[in-house]
């Protein structure tokens, strides 16, 4: 991963760090193999042992400190690592299709951001320093014990093929099994989440048994791919913790021989057996570390593939807008792509500076895929739309975004304070400025009657607020950032009739002046619009005012009818 390699140099010390740590615990053996030569020459100065006592305590200060050295560098950049990660996927995101996104459920991407990215820590805190130094380590005593005595030097690698041999076991399918797991966590937790998100519902509908259930079957999955994943590992792993250790099987019956047929001297024969038991000693500590070394590929690969997504390419081309004009020329386009399902081929219409157009139409007819289009959630994939004359294919996305205010139907606030959910429309935004684009969205006397006022915090999603009230405050919001066009994609869908007079009056005070498509479902909305567009199954069916459409578009009267018939009823 690029960001790694970014970080690279930052590795270097606390791997350093941990093979001095390292170092420093092997430090011990030798001095109490130079305790016991001394012990057996029949040595009784007590003075002669000090020395050899406080290497044993500075090996043991050593390897300590080398160790937390090593620790905190590595998290530290494990940190920055993570750090780095988590902002160039939310950067990532901006670039992506709104297509692409919508792909996970927000839950997911919520997850990803924080517990998938999370699980870069322990390979990069842990694994990078200590599996290298506790590889490191074993080599170097290896090949000490091979100086000493070459043949003491073979005894005690006899362990080591058969050990090697359980670890390759051990690994063996390990990554796919592993992977599975991981899979069956996910939805486990996927499945937590929607069972507490829908609770209203599966309560309202007595729907908490089959639910349940669901949720029960993802636990289970999880327990077998857990279980499945560990017997396949459980023998060779513990055969292979066991193995590799028992050097001294081997290196003891060789150096015993050697010393009784004169091979060796007692000396030698005391490290050669202290260094063959501290030997491996380092290796269990690596092994500790083999389900994040298998997880390492799968954790690293899923964040290199949402960094890899293809994103909006745009180059900034394209010339000044010669007005505000917003023009759709043989726009074609679908979901997926070229390959993905046509809702638009060809797909052409004009909404003037000035001026209302409204797009109606049932549902699934593409309406609510032209805001988006305007938006730049998504490029099209034949045609173009200008603003102006100029292309906004040839546009960046932020400065497609100067010049569209999108307000959507789902009037998301974040959980911070009406002012700062304001200000995200223009930051420097003075409280003036914001009062009087509030007094026009007419949401100035609630949020003033409010304990708090204007430092009243939205709650999750805006929750604290109903939806006319959430929907005044978006229309504010539009209203501070004064963009030449605003794209209303059915932003009263959620008003009720007592809010549907001011929520509308909101409206003719953001669309003054400006470009305005706005979409609707509620006809009564629109009647008063320079031109409304019916659309039907992407293509245009009719457009003209509300009267000429009552006269000419049998899909609109029909339409207009419906909507007096259901208006009648709630009355």
């Amino acid at each position: 991963m690029d960001i790694i390699k970014k970080h690279i140099g930052g590795i270097i010390f606390p791997v350093i760090a941990a093979i001095i740590g390292a170092a420093c615990g092997i430090v011990p053996y030798f001095a109490i193999a130079s305790i016991m030569t001394q012990l057996i020459d029949g040595t009784s100065d007590y003075r002669v042992f000090v020395p050899y006592v406080g290497l044993v305590f500075a090996g043991f200060a050593g390897a300590i400190i080398g160790h937390s050295i090593s620790t905190i560098g590595s998290h530290n950049l494990a940190f920055s690592i993570i750090e780095d990660t988590r902002k160039r996927v939310v950067e990532k995101l901006s670039r992506l299709s709104m297509g692409t996104i919508e792909e996970k459920s927000s839950g997911k991407w919520s997850q990803f951001i924080v517990e998938t990215i999370d699980k870069m820590e322990k390979p990069i805190a842990h694994v990078i320093p200590e599996v290298l130094a506790n590889v490191l380590i074993p080599i170097i005593i290896v090949v000490i014990i091979f100086t000493l005595n070459w043949k003491i030097g073979l005894a005690n690698l006899v362990t080591l093929p058969l050990g090697m041999l359980f670890s390759m076991l051990m690994m063996r399918d390990y990554e796919v099994k592993s992977k599975r797991y991981v899979e069956a966590s996910k939805k486990m937790n996927a499945a937590a989440v929607e069972y507490i998100q829908g609770i209203k519902v599966i309560k309202a509908f007595n729907k908490s048994a089959s639910s349940y259930d669901k949720f029960q079957k993802a636990v289970e999955d999880n327990r077998d791919s857990m279980l499945d994943w560990y017997l396949s590992v459980c023998f060779a792993m513990t055969a292979a913790m066991e193995v590799l250790p028992s050097t001294l099987l081997f290196v003891l019956p060789v150096g015993l021989y050697l010393f009784m047929t004169g091979g060796i001297a007692i000396p030698t024969l005391i490290m050669c057996v202290l260094l063959s038991y501290a030997s491996y000693k380092p290796l269990l500590k690596a092994m500790a570390y083999t389900d994040t070394m298998a997880n390492v590929r799968v954790v690293f690969g899923e964040i290199q593939s949402v960094l890899d997504l293809p994103e909006m390419v745009r180059a900034d081309t394209a010339g000044a807008p010669q007005g505000f004009d917003v023009r759709f020329e043989n726009v074609v386009f679908g979901y997926g792509g070229a390959t993905g399902t046509t809702v638009f081929d060809g797909l052409n219409f004009t909404a003037k500076e000035g001026e209302l157009t409204a797009i109606v139409g049932s549902s699934g007819s593409g309406k609510s895929t032209v805001a988006k289009l305007l938006a730049g959630f998504w490029n099209v994939n034949g045609g173009r739309i200008t603003i102006g004359g100029a292309d906004i294919g040839s546009m960046s996305l932020e400065r497609n975004m100067r010049l569209v205010t999108y307000v959507s139907q789902e009037n998301f606030l974040f959980n911070k304070s009406i002012r700062d959910n304001l200000k995200m429309a223009k930051e420097n935004a003075t409280d003036k400025e914001i009062e009087a684009a509030c007094k026009k969205a007419s949401c100035d006397d609630f949020i003033k009657s409010l304990p708090e006022g204007y430092d009243t915090d939205a709650g999750n999603a805006g929750g604290k607020f109903s939806g006319g009230e959430r929907q005044r405050i978006t229309i504010a919001r539009a209203l501070l950032k004064d963009s030449p066009i605003v794209v209303l994609d059915e932003a009263t869908a959620y008003s009720d009739p007592e809010n549907e007079a001011v929520i509308q009056q909101s409206i003719d005070n953001l669309v003054k002046n400006k470009t305005v498509i706005m979409i609707a479902h509620r006809l009564s909305t629109v009647v008063n619009a320079d031109k409304i567009i019916v659309l039907e199954k992407g293509r245009i069916a009719a457009e003209g005012t509300h009267a000429e459409l009552l006269q000419s578009s049998p899909l609109y009267k029909k339409m207009w009818q419906s909507h007096i018939s259901g208006k009648d009823k709630a009355e």
